[in-house]
């Protein structure tokens, strides 16, 4: 039994391993030269920046990164972080308000800073966040065939969140225009929309952020991928461009292949395929973006100096929000600070129109980074990234997933009879985590199909 997983992002990385235990014989492609995707990392100048993702959270003994470490038999390489850490810190109008890890600590941190009346709304998302993390990993969604009886199942559990699921995450909030754009601000990280379109439950959970495990990652988030991907097949360098198909299945994906074997190309046959990139182009269909769908810009540099923490900021003073990530290496402070941007600003461009909306968009991102940490554009260097770039990396010009509007926005996994999808596209939605249980939902479908799911999965 074969099988071929297209695409090293976290979501392929984790269905692959969960294969291999099941005694799969298991073949990665990846079209670049490093696993991890848009939560990997590159090297440049001698250091290690991140791809995409890096802020990341989970890990804690019952939430999803701690689920699939016990699914999968592993530890990944992280330095959990402890209760009252200044997690991040949120640049408003009003002053700079503080997340620390910790449900208490960070009751008392909003209750200071936009008083009692906020309350609440965090005892609210509290109890919906502890339900959601123990249905998450049950929970199929949209439930494929068979799993009908697993989410029947589930009803008793489910009922008592009925009442949000059509809710927006503004109507549990209190109406203080500065906590709203608190709460935009950070909703824009994990749903890809604010407060007012995110619903409810989705914001229940995309808030928990700093209660489900946060931990800084050693060398950059690119390290857990390379974790999943210790001891797999992985082809890098191998560009998987069709999925062949014969009678409602796939049968084998054409294989493009680069670096040292630039030139070669192979059909690569498997009884079953996971793809961990947007699948219309390999069944010779359009990309499908989202109406509502944001680009990103981002800058990347170093700075020849450590910084302390939080080392994670939000400037919220203005929009576009500006998100800065630092991560401490030696006595230098690797960043990434990213922006969400319109993708029609980006497209049908000359080639000098948009050189000079990039250089627009840098002074716009530094000008907002700079209120956060000043000096930042002082760094020994700096890279610019546009939605054209993550395009070219990524093979899709947006990012983050679908916006969470409603819960009916996730496709199915199982795209054909024996082609499934993971990611971030699919149920539980973006952020490492999500992309990592959708790997286990993946495999165990997989296996089931075959006769093979053990029971843990």
């Amino acid at each position: 039994m074969r099988a071929v997983v297209v695409g090293a992002g976290i979501g392929g990385l984790v269905a692959a391993r969960a294969l291999g235990r099941a005694g799969v014989e298991v073949v990665v492609l990846e079209a670049h030269t490093y696993p991890g995707g848009l939560a990997g990392s590159f090297l440049h100048r001698g250091h290690r920046l991140d791809a995409g993702a890096t802020l990341l959270s989970g890990f804690a003994p019952e939430a999803p990164l701690g689920l699939v470490a016990r699914a999968l038999g592993m530890r990944f390489p992280v330095e959990p972080l402890p209760e009252g850490f200044p997690l991040m810190e949120v640049l408003l109008p009003r002053g700079r308000v503080v997340r620390p890890v910790g449900r208490e600590r960070e009751q008392e941190a909003q209750r200071d800073f936009f008083g009692p009346r906020v309350l609440p709304f965090w005892r609210w998302q509290a109890e919906r966040a502890e339900r959601l993390k123990a249905l998450a990993p049950r929970l199929p969604w949209p439930p494929e065939g068979g799993e009908l009886p697993q989410l029947l199942a589930l009803l008793p559990e489910l009922l008592p969140l009925l009442p949000d699921l059509f809710l927006k995450g503004v109507h549990r909030a209190p109406q203080d225009p500065h906590f709203l754009r608190f709460l935009d601000a950070q909703l824009l990280i994990a749903s890809q929309t604010e407060a007012a379109r995110t619903y409810a439950l989705y914001a229940a959970m995309a808030l928990d952020l700093p209660h489900l495990g946060p931990a800084l990652v050693p060398g950059g988030v690119g390290r857990v991928a390379e974790a999943l991907a210790e001891g797999l097949e992985v082809r890098y360098k191998a560009r998987a461009e069709r999925l062949l198909l014969k009678g409602g299945r796939a049968i084998g994906v054409e294989v493009a292949y680069g670096g040292r074997r630039r030139g070669e190309r192979e059909v690569v046959e498997a009884d079953l395929f996971v793809l961990n990139i947007p699948p219309e182009p390999l069944l010779g269909l359009s990309p499908r973006v989202p109406r509502d769908a944001w680009g990103a810009f981002a800058v990347h540099g170093v700075l020849p100096l450590p910084v302390p923490p939080p080392y994670y900021r939000q400037n919220a003073l203005e929009k576009p929000f500006a998100f800065l990530s630092l991560r401490p290496e030696g006595e230098k402070t690797v960043f990434s600070l990213s922006l969400h941007t319109p993708l029609s600003l980006w497209e049908g461009l000359s080639r000098e129109d948009y050189l000079a909306q990039k250089a627009r968009w840098g002074r716009l991102a530094l000008r907002l980074g700079e209120a956060l940490l000043p000096g930042l554009g002082e760094a020994e260097f700096l890279l610019f990234a546009t939605p054209l770039t993550y395009r070219r990396f990524a093979g899709r010009a947006w990012v983050g997933g679908y916006p969470q509007t409603h819960p009916f926005r996730f496709p199915r996994v199982r795209l054909l009879a024996n082609v499934y999808r993971v990611g971030e596209g699919v149920f539980p939605g973006q952020s490492v985590p999500a992309a990592a249980l959708s790997g286990l939902r993946a495999a165990r479908l997989a296996l089931e199909s075959l006769g093979l799911g053990p029971e843990e999965m």
